[in-house]
């Protein structure tokens, strides 16, 4: 039978301790002034009393924002794109082209701006990553204190309501005629009739809080941590790897395209630093696509081969390979979103065991490289698929598997392939081998967590698979693969068919 979503059941009574014990570190480092949200916070309260907003009445709304979010679970661990660190990267932006332009701009301006940055994507109990403006409205109306900070500096939540549906995105086709059919509604309920030109100039504030919050994350990071929020969010959103660099692609076109001159206005209104990190961090991405599609051209013609090789532990506890291999697995771990993974200590440990099963994808360029399956350099290692006893594991809270104890099912952990490779059928290879591997080592079967629509493609491919219990809002779900149905000479033959042809 499977489980619906667990994560909306009541938390046991010592759950909330819990919760407060494991983010007291945090909470401290916050409270010293010494986390990042800390210092960020601190940059945004200058800049915007320096801009004319009340300093109490700023440091009030952001503590009250930044312990709201993580008190609902929006914090620095949440495994989404859309934090605490989003809201404040967009505050900060916002109030630096707020501060470019504040001769245009009125008093209400400034404080509309600050406003509706700060918690345009605020919806605890989202249904899925990307925020729901409906939701976000709903809790803003029903937040007492969201409504009495507004009601002190005198704003209109009708109009901080309308500005956030202005950021929906993409703004086109039926999210726009939503979005703009409740703006209508918002500015009638304001007060503002259809042909006051303060309805284009909310409109227009909105559009400004949207493309910097866009624009944001990608421009205060170095590439390494724009790829680390482009993993989060195709985590969130359901995403395959693959096309991660193909979408941020897609992603910045659209801006820099549809939405050229507002992007241009905020990036002129920012640090030289901001901007050049930007264009710098939108041609990474652009590169990193291009050489996707060059190493799937060179796999397609035969100028990349791989093969397989399931490492053998070792009886004296030692490492099951080199330490350059130890390292390439690493450095793959690392790939991996970070609400998915396990610690590096942990993860190295685990290497030491003999009942962890461990499989690793490696190249052989042109075909001649004479590939020794005993040979031990890490330096081709492309991927790995992971796993052991299910008993070794702990799960997603709410995640109860009934076999737990009975030593007969073994856990994959994720999968993890270098970039480049994402897409070129590494991460079938490793899965299918991975499930020969258990099935030959007499394990009835196999469970693992995936994203609801790769697990939903599987059943559809008749692949023996039970969901055992769903989660929203990731769609992170954790199934079970019976192995006694496994066909051992059909897979054997569909994994050589695989490494024939690639």
């Amino acid at each position: 039978m499977t489980v619906n979503n667990p994560l909306t059941l009541p938390y046991p009574w010592w759950y909330e301790i819990y919760q407060r014990i494991k983010l007291a570190p945090w909470w401290f480092s916050y409270k010293l002034g010494i986390s990042k949200q800390a210092l960020l916070q601190d940059k945004i309260i200058d800049l915007a009393v320096n801009i004319g907003l009340q300093d109490r009445w700023v440091r009030d709304v952001i503590n009250f924002a930044i312990t709201e979010f993580s008190k609902k679970g929006l914090g620095p661990d949440y495994y989404g794109y859309h934090n605490i660190d989003h809201e404040l990267e967009a505050t900060y932006f916002t109030l630096l082209v707020a501060d470019t332009l504040r001769s245009r701009l009125s008093k209400d301006d400034l404080y509309y701006l600050f406003f509706a940055s700060l918690f345009h994507d605020f919806d605890p109990l989202k249904d899925f990553d990307r925020p729901n403006e409906d939701s976000v409205e709903w809790f803003l109306r029903n937040n007492k204190r969201i409504v009495k900070f507004a009601e002190y500096v005198g704003l209109n939540l009708d109009i901080v309501i309308a500005m956030i549906y202005r950021t929906a995105f993409p703004f086109t086709g039926s999210v726009k005629e939503h979005a703009l059919n409740r703006m209508d509604e918002l500015f009638t309920r304001a007060g503002i009739p259809k042909d006051d030109r303060r309805r284009e100039h909310y409109m227009l504030l909105g559009w400004i809080v949207s493309i910097a919050e866009r624009v944001a994350g990608y421009a205060m990071r170095d590439y390494n941590g724009c790829m680390e929020l482009a993993m989060k969010n195709a985590h969130a959103l359901g995403w395959h790897p693959s096309i991660i660099n193909r979408e941020a692609v897609k992603y910045f076109k659209i801006m820099l395209e549809d939405e050229k001159d507002m992007l241009d206005l905020i990036l002129s209104s920012v640090p030289a630093e901001y901007r050049e990190r930007f264009y710098n961090n939108i041609n990474s991405f652009k590169e990193a696509y291009a050489k996707e599609l060059e190493t799937r051209e060179m796999i397609r013609e035969g100028l990349i081969r791989f093969n397989i090789k399931v490492e053998n532990s070792k009886s004296d506890g030692g490492y099951c390979c080199s330490d350059s291999c130890i390292n390439s697995l690493l450095r793959l771990h690392k790939l991996l979103p970070y609400p998915i993974r396990m610690s590096d200590e942990q993860f190295i440990s685990t290497l030491k065991r003999n009942d962890i099963l461990l499989i690793t994808l490696r190249k052989v360029v042109n075909g001649s490289d004479g590939y020794d399956a005993n040979n031990d350099d890490g330096n081709n290692i492309l991927g790995y698929s992971k796993g052991g006893p299910l008993e070794l594991y702990r799960l997603r809270r709410g995640t109860k598997d009934e076999n737990k104890g009975k030593r007969n099912t073994i856990y994959l952990e994720p999968i993890s392939i270098d970039y480049p490779y994402w897409g070129a059928n590494g991460g079938h290879l490793l899965r299918y081998s991975f499930i020969l591997e258990a099935k030959r080592r007499g394990y009835r079967f196999l469970t693992a967590y995936a994203h609801r629509s790769v697990i939903e493609e599987r059943i559809a491919n008749g692949e023996p698979i039970e969901v055992i219990c769903k989660y929203d809002p990731d769609r992170f779900d954790y199934y079970r693969y019976d192995l006694s149905k496994v066909d051992e000479g059909y897979l054997a033959r569909e994994i050589e068919h695989m490494l024939r042809d690639s």
